[in-house]
C-alpha cells in the first residue's frame, strides 16, 4: 500500500503557492503518495478551462500565474473526487467558503483524515 494521500481544498494564489511545497515535498517522501489533488473551483481563462491549463501547463494562470507548479499537482474541478481516499486535507478556500465546502464534504471523508486549516481571515 502507498503513502498517505494528500489534497488541497482551494486554488487561489494561496492554494496554488502551497500545491507547490505539497507537490514537491510529497514526490520525494516515500511516506506520502507522489500525487497531490487539488480542488479548482471551475471557471473559464482565455476560453479554456483552469483545470485543463494546470494539468497541462501545470502553472494557475489566472491565479498565481509566472510559478510553475509541480507535475504531481492534479486540477479537479469535482470536490468530492478531489478528496476522494485523501488521508490529508490542506483547507485553503476564503473563509467565508470553508462551512458550505466541509458540508459538502460530510460523510465523504476517510473517518482517520486530518484536515488542517491554512485559512487566512
Amino acid at each position: 500500500m502507498g503513502g498517505r494521500k494528500v489534497c488541497i481544498v482551494g486554488s487561489g494564489n494561496w492554494g496554488s503557492a502551497i500545491a507547490k511545497i505539497a507537490g514537491s515535498n510529497t514526490a520525494r517522501l516515500s511516506s506520502f503518495e507522489s500525487q497531490v489533488n487539488m480542488w479548482v473551483l471551475e471557471e473559464e481563462v482565455g476560453g479554456r478551462r483552469l483545470t485543463d491549463i494546470i494539468n497541462t501547463e501545470h502553472e494557475n494562470v489566472k491565479y498565481l500565474p509566472g510559478h510553475k507548479l509541480p507535475h504531481n499537482v492534479v486540477a479537479e474541478p469535482d470536490l468530492l473526487k478531489a478528496c476522494a481516499g485523501a488521508d490529508v486535507l490542506l483547507f485553503v478556500v476564503p473563509h467565508q467558503f470553508i462551512g458550505k465546502v466541509c458540508d459538502q464534504l460530510k460523510g465523504h471523508v476517510k473517518k482517520e483524515a486530518i484536515g488542517m486549516s491554512l485559512i487566512k481571515v
